[in-house]
C-alpha cells in the first residue's frame, strides 16, 4: 500500500529545524579528517518532490530497535525512496598541512542537490518519542549498506572575488563519505534517530 504525502505543508521552518539539528551533530565528523577544518550547513530545502512510501509491515514496535518493550507503540516499515530537488549547501575550511599544519587554508563551498536514495525505513511512534532507521537490506551489514545512491556536486574552492577552483574530486569524494558516514553513524540501524515528541511542538 501506497502513502500519499502531502508535502506541500512542509515549509522554511521545517527546513530550518533540520539544519540546525544537523549543525549541531556535523562538527564532530569533521576531527579525522584534518584536510578539513570548521564546517557547517548554511542553507537547506527539502525540495518541492515528495518521497514515494511503500507500506510492508505495521506492527507492535522491535524492541531491538527501539531499546525496550512498549505496550502502547506503532511500528510502520516502508520502501522508501527519494529522487527530487532537495539540497543543502556547506560551508567549510580545506587545509593544506605541508611543510607544517595548517600552512595554507582556503575557503570552500559546496552545494549537494539531487539526491537519490532507496531503503527499507522503520519508523516507531511511542508515547513520548518517534525513532526512526534504515535497515540494512539482502544480508547487508551496517558497514556496508547506505540508503545513498547518487547525489549532485557544485563546489567552489577559493574566495569568489579571486582565483576558484571547481569540481575538486577529492573533496567531492570526502564530502560523500561525510554523508555516507552520518547516515551510518545515526540513520542506519542498530543506530537510529530519536525525536522527543515535544520537538513537534515548538
Amino acid at each position: 500500500m501506497s502513502l500519499k504525502i502531502y508535502w506541500d505543508r512542509v515549509t522554511e521552518k521545517h527546513s530550518i529545524k533540520l539544519m540546525n539539528y544537523l549543525n549541531e551533530r556535523i562538527s564532530g565528523l569533521t576531527e579525522t579528517y584534518d584536510m578539513v577544518g570548521d564546517m557547517k550547513i548554511t542553507n537547506l530545502s527539502l525540495g518541492s518532490k515528495p518521497p514515494k512510501f511503500e507500506i510492508v509491515q505495521i506492527s507492535d514496535p522491535d524492541a531491538l530497535i527501539l531499546g525496550s518493550k512498549s505496550p502502547n507503540g506503532i511500528e510502520l516499515r516502508a520502501k522508501i525512496s527519494y529522487d527530487g530537488d532537495a539540497f543543502i549547501e556547506i560551508q567549510a575550511e580545506f587545509k593544506v598541512n605541508l611543510p607544517t599544519p595548517n600552512f595554507i587554508s582556503f575557503p570552500v563551498n559546496v552545494k549537494v542537490s539531487n539526491p537519490i536514495f532507496s531503503g527499507i525505513a522503520t519508523v516507531i511512534y511511542d508515547t513520548d518519542k518517534v525513532c526512526f532507521c534504515f535497515l540494512p537490506e539482502n544480508g547487508d551489514s551496517p558497514d556496508d549498506f547506505t540508503p545513498l545512491k547518487d547525489v549532485k556536486f557544485e563546489t567552489q574552492l577559493g574566495d569568489s572575488a579571486q582565483q576558484v577552483l571547481v569540481d575538486l574530486d577529492k573533496l567531492q569524494n570526502f564530502i560523500v563519505d561525510l554523508i555516507k558516514t552520518y547516515l551510518k553513524k545515526y540513520l542506519v540501524f542498530p543506530n537510529k534517530m530519536t525525536i522527543p515528541l515535544n520537538e513537534f511542538n515548538n
